[in-house]
């Protein structure tokens, strides 16, 4: 079977990301999610992405990732704090080493192609799930000795416009274990960012701050409230299986970009705020759009596959 379109901004985008454990496995406890947390950090810091909130469920996780702006290439100097937040201190004065030989024996050529071979994999959203994703699988192999494959295949993910669509993926998130019947309240679960973030960790606050200051600038342009946004209880196709998820004018400016030059009538999106793939039957919408949200026109947010 073809892999279905991988919607990828090259930079300043939000991502809601999905991944399940191969055959559903319920392989997450609390000290295998424990270490995937400073897995998903470090990969952060690597890849050079925001992780705004994060959900581990016991079979899959959910994230909410921002792409920041690329701008230059990475300096040298940052490069090398990144690869040791993932790799370690040793590792990294290796790479100085070696840089720093290269260039004694008039290499530089060599010494930045060592260093692109790092920089191609920031500032990626499929390279930073890749990433996080592999060292996850490593670890847990060796401390498991588990066979095999770990992950079901690809991640999803999709991309979402910011403003009442970013907030209503994150309140979805944060629902996950509230609709597993495991808690009665999101901040109850404590492998959650808003659980985390209200226990002290300061790496799941800077996250939702991170968030909070999107919601800022969208509100400032425009407004929307975060108090009216609504998602269904229970688990929501529109939010895991599409590919592009925003207003009209959003998802007509990306989807459309990797749509095949025969599309014809496969380009079918429903008319349904924060829609879902057509060839998934589903039409469940909030009774009315969010406070602030477009109102729909008959191009929707997600692509028909």
């Amino acid at each position: 079977m073809a892999r279905k379109t991988r919607i990828k901004l090259v930079s300043d985008a939000f991502y809601h990301v999905v991944s399940r454990t191969a055959h559903g496995a319920f392989l997450m406890d609390g000290a295998v999610k424990r270490r995937m947390l400073d897995i998903l950090h470090a990969a952060a810091v690597f890849s050079g992405v925001a992780v705004g909130t994060y959900m581990l469920m016991d079979n899959h996780f959910h994230l909410v990732v921002h792409v920041p702006d690329a701008g230059g290439p990475v300096p040298e100097a940052e490069v090398l704090r990144r690869v040791e937040a993932l790799y370690g201190a040793d590792f990294a004065r290796r790479l100085a080493r070696r840089l720093d030989g290269l260039r004694r024996d008039g290499r530089d050529g060599d010494a930045e192609a060592a260093l692109d071979r790092f920089r191609r994999r920031m500032r990626d959203i499929s390279e930073f799930v890749k990433t996080f994703k592999q060292r996850v699988s490593q670890w847990y192999n060796s401390e498991y000795g588990h066979e095999g494959t770990l992950w079901a295949g690809r991640f999803k993910g999709t991309l979402v416009e910011d403003g009442a669509y970013l907030a209503a993926c994150m309140r979805y998130i944060h629902n996950n274990p509230v609709s597993a019947g495991m808690v009665e309240r999101g901040v109850d679960y404590p492998w959650g960012a808003p659980g985390a973030a209200l226990r002290g960790d300061a790496r799941a606050r800077e996250g939702l701050r991170h968030l909070a200051r999107a919601f800022a600038g969208c509100a400032d342009k425009g407004g929307f409230s975060r108090g009216a946004v609504d998602v269904p209880v229970g688990r929501d196709l529109r939010f895991s299986n599409g590919l592009v998820m925003g207003s009209a004018r959003f998802v007509e400016a990306h989807a459309a970009r990797w749509l095949p030059p025969n599309a014809g009538r496969r380009w079918r999106p429903v008319h349904v705020w924060g829609s879902i793939y057509a060839s998934h039957g589903q039409r469940s919408a909030p009774a009315q759009a969010p406070e602030g949200a477009p109102a729909g026109n008959g191009r929707s947010a997600a692509m028909a596959g």
